[in-house]
């Protein structure tokens, strides 16, 4: 009975140590948060004064200032620039990032559905093994011909033809989508069947719904990850500058109204505000488990 008790007291001493260890780690992911709009607050030299300081005088200057100096300049034909403005680099990130998000996570989700559960056929092991091929094998080097190869195709330039080259089922998402499906049993599938489904419609009918929080958790994540991502709007889609990358241009700019630190913090904070809204909204979503039904028998 003792000995019970020991194990008793000593698991309740795990956790409450555990939970501290949690608390204080969730802490010091939103200090940097704070930090932030804090500094965005100040003025250059209230924060050379006060670096980590609450401001003394909040200011939103920094934002007026910021929400007129993010801009892109680009380059049309005959030597005409068209000035994109922050309201429609958002946007271009809506469209870059959803498009982008919904067709990756799609491609993956499908190619994982006919690998997972056609395994008799060949093709289903060669596509589950060229995924890890391509995760452990480094590809590097291959941008200068990915850039010729869109323009011969016409896909450069194109929001159409970005969304068409991020049709990929490489990647951890495709290794996740397939544990999963092959993790449901073959028994869902089985009324429909003896009703004449076509796979087809097995897979859009039965299994795609049971799916649909793992799909829409990875959605998220790929349109958080191609929110962030500035480098392949400025490679491959010059004239649809995103957010990323009017971040990206004022944060490097030499302008002396946005050199000082609370202005380039102040369009990063600009940038993440839709991200935390989306965090705060789905939370739930991106960090709970996802539970599926059995089957009764």
């Amino acid at each position: 009975m003792e000995r019970k008790e020991k194990k008793i007291d000593a698991f309740t001493v795990f956790k409450i140590v555990m939970c501290g260890l949690l608390l204080l780690y969730s802490i010091s992911l939103f200090i940097p948060i704070l930090w932030g709009i804090s500094a965005s607050l100040k003025t250059t030299k209230e924060f050379r004064l006060n670096a980590f300081g609450f401001p003394e005088n909040p200011t939103i200057q920094n934002y007026i200032q910021a929400f007129d100096l993010l801009y892109v300049d680009v380059p049309k034909s005959a030597g005409v620039i068209v000035r994109v403005r922050l309201a429609q680099m958002f946007l271009y990130s809506l469209l870059y990032a959803g498009g982008c998000g919904l067709i990756a996570t799609l491609t993956a989700c499908v190619t994982a559905y006919a690998a997972a559960k056609f395994p008799q056929f060949a093709m289903s092991k060669v596509l589950y093994g060229i995924v890890v091929v391509t995760m452990i094998v480094p590809v590097i080097g291959n941008l200068p011909s990915e850039i010729q190869m869109s323009r011969t195709l016409g896909l450069f330039d194109t929001m159409w033809g970005i969304w068409i080259m991020k049709m990929s089922f490489l990647g951890m998402y495709f290794l996740v989508f397939h544990a999963m499906f092959r993790g449901m049993p073959a028994d869902y599938a089985e009324a429909a069947y003896l009703d004449g489904a076509s796979e087809l419609r097995v897979m859009v009918s039965i299994y795609f719904p049971l799916a649909r929080f793992t799909f829409f958790t990875v959605l998220l994540l790929n349109f958080i990850t191609f929110w962030n991502d500035y480098q392949i709007p400025l490679i491959y889609i010059p004239s649809f500058p995103t957010v990323a990358y009017g971040v990206f241009r004022f944060g490097n700019s030499n302008l002396t109204e946005n050199s000082g630190v609370p202005s380039r913090i102040t369009g990063a904070i600009i940038m993440l505000l839709p991200i935390l809204i989306l965090f705060l909204v789905f939370h739930k979503r991106l960090i709970g488990n996802v539970s599926m039904g059995g089957i009764k028998e």
